[in-house]
C-alpha cells in the first residue's frame, strides 16, 4: 500500500517550489529529451534506428527554438549517441525547472501496416494498444544497473490510484494542451494521420514536475512511414510541426504570464506580394516515359495535375499561380505527397515556340477511325487524327504559347475529356 499522506505532502512541497521559482524565473525553459540512445537503440526502422532519428529531431527543434526564442532556455538530456537511465532523464529536467519537457520518440508494431503520430501525457491507460507502448518504452530499465529506483504501481490499489491521480492533475491540463497542439500541427502542417493524444504509465514523465510528454513521430516499422522520419524532409518537417506547437504554447504561457510577446505588438503592414509579370510557377513533380490518368495511385492523390508529353515523355505538372510565396506553398505539398525530388519550374505566358512548333491538346486515343465531326468529339471541331501503330490519336487546338494551351486544355476538359493533355509539335507531327 502506498502512503497517501506521504505523496499529498510530496505534491504540495513540489507546488509551492515551482510557485517561488516562477515568482523568480526569467526564462521559459524547456528539456529536449531524445529516446533511447548508446548501447540502447530502441525501435528497429525499415531505414534506420529509433535512437537515430529521435537525435536528428531533437538537435534540429532545439536549434529551431534557440534561434528564435533568446528568451527561452534548452536543455539537452542527450546530445550524442549515449545511453541514459530513465531517471536521469527526469533528474536533468527537475535540476533545470522545466517549464516543459517533451521526450521524442518512433513507433514500432508487428503489424508492419500501422501508421500515424500520436501524442502520449502521463495518465492511467484504459487501452491495451497504450499499454504496449508504455511496456516497450519502459523496457529499457532491464538495462540499467539499478531497477529498484522504479516504484512499482498497482493499478488495483485504489490509494496508490488516488495518489497518482493527485500528482498527475498538477500539470495534465498543460500536457494535454501541447500533445494536442503537436497532433494538430501533424495534420495539419504535414497531412499525416493523427492517432490521437493518449495517456500511459511512462517512467520519464512520472517524475517530472513539469508538463511533460511523449511524442512518437510514426511508425518505423511501416515501410513508408519508417523510410519518410529517416529521410531529411521527414526530420525536418517533423521538426517544423514540433516547433510550431511549441511557439503557440508559448505564446500562451506569456500571455497567462503577463509578458508581451513581439508578435502581440503592432505590427508594421507587411508589403504586399507582387505577381511575376507575364510569368506563373508550377510544380513538376513526375517525369516519365509512362502515361498515367489523373486517377493514377502513382500521382498519390494529387488533383488538378497538368500533363505535356514531350517525345516519348511526360512530365506532370501540380499547381498554376504567379505568387512565388504560393510557388513555395504548393512544392511543399508536393513533397509532402511523396515527391522529394519536385521542383518549382517557371514559365513565360509570353514566349512562344519557334518555327513550325505548337501546342496540341490530345484528347482521345481509339483503334477505330472518326470523322472529324463525330459526335464522340462533344462539340469540339478542327479536330486533328494522327495514326499511331495500330491506334489513332485525337488532337484540338493548335497554340504557339503554354499559356494558350492551358486555355485549350480546359475548353477540352470541359467538354468531359477529363484526362486530356498538352504535347508538343512539329506542324501536324507529334515531336
Amino acid at each position: 500500500m502506498i502512503n497517501i499522506q506521504k505523496y499529498l505532502f510530496f505534491v504540495m512541497m513540489m507546488l509551492f517550489s515551482t510557485f517561488s521559482l516562477a515568482q523568480k524565473k526569467t526564462n521559459f525553459v524547456v528539456v529536449l529529451d531524445a529516446g533511447h540512445g548508446g548501447k540502447d537503440a530502441g525501435a528497429r526502422g525499415v531505414a534506420d534506428l529509433e535512437k537515430n532519428i529521435a537525435l536528428d529531431v531533437v538537435l534540429r527543434f532545439g536549434a529551431m527554438i534557440e534561434k528564435n526564442h533568446p528568451d527561452v532556455k534548452v536543455v539537452y538530456t542527450r546530445k550524442t549517441d549515449v545511453f541514459l537511465e530513465l531517471w536521469e532523464r527526469t533528474k536533468i529536467s527537475n535540476a533545470n525547472k522545466a517549464n516543459l519537457f517533451i521526450s521524442i520518440h518512433c513507433n514500432s508494431a508487428k503489424n508492419t501496416s500501422a501508421y500515424g503520430t500520436e501524442t502520449f501525457v502521463m495518465g492511467l491507460s484504459r487501452m491495451g494498444e497504450t499499454d504496449e507502448v508504455s511496456r516497450r518504452e519502459n523496457s529499457v530499465i532491464i538495462l540499467e544497473k539499478d531497477q529498484e529506483k522504479y516504484e512499482k504501481f498497482d493499478p488495483n490499489d485504489p490509494e496508490a490510484v488516488i495518489a497518482f491521480e493527485i500528482m498527475n492533475a498538477t500539470y495534465k491540463e498543460q500536457s494535454i494542451r501541447f500533445a494536442d497542439l503537436v497532433e494538430k500541427k501533424f495534420v495539419n502542417e504535414q497531412g499525416r494521420k493523427s492517432r490521437g493524444v493518449k495517456q500511459a504509465n511512462f517512467h520519464v514523465l512520472r517524475g517530472n514536475a513539469s508538463p511533460s510528454v511523449l511524442v512518437e513521430l510514426g511508425f518505423i516499422s511501416n515501410y513508408e512511414e519508417g523510410t519518410y522520419l529517416a529521410s531529411d524532409e521527414g526530420k525536418q518537417a517533423s521538426t517544423e510541426s514540433l516547433y510550431k506547437a511549441f511557439k503557440e504554447y508559448k505564446k500562451e504561457f506569456d500571455r497567462r504570464s503577463g509578458i508581451t510577446s513581439d508578435s502581440d505588438k503592432p505590427k508594421v503592414a507587411k508589403e504586399t506580394e507582387k505577381p511575376l509579370e507575364g510569368k506563373v510557377l508550377k510544380v513538376k513533380f513526375l517525369e516519365t516515359t509512362l502515361k498515367y490518368t489523373n486517377t493514377s495511385p502513382q500521382l498519390k492523390g494529387l488533383t488538378d495535375v497538368e500533363i505535356v508529353q514531350d517525345g516519348n515523355k511526360y512530365v506532370y505538372y501540380y499547381g498554376n499561380t504567379n505568387l512565388r510565396s504560393r510557388g513555395e506553398e504548393l512544392l511543399n505539398v508536393v513533397k509532402r505527397k511523396g515527391f522529394p525530388k519536385a521542383s518549382l519550374e517557371e514559365f513565360d505566358l509570353n514566349k512562344k515556340l519557334e518555327g513550325q512548333k505548337n501546342y496540341r491538346v490530345l484528347f482521345m486515343s481509339s483503334n477505330k477511325k472518326y470523322k472529324e465531326k463525330d459526335d464522340r468529339f462533344n462539340g469540339l471541331t478542327n479536330v486533328l487524327r494522327v495514326k499511331s501503330g495500330t491506334m489513332f490519336n485525337y488532337y484540338f487546338g493548335s497554340d504557339k504559347s503554354m499559356n494558350a494551351a492551358q486555355k485549350t486544355l480546359e475548353t477540352v476538359q470541359k467538354k468531359g475529356f477529363r484526362n486530356a493533355f498538352i504535347v508538343t509539335f512539329n506542324g501536324e507531327e507529334p515531336m
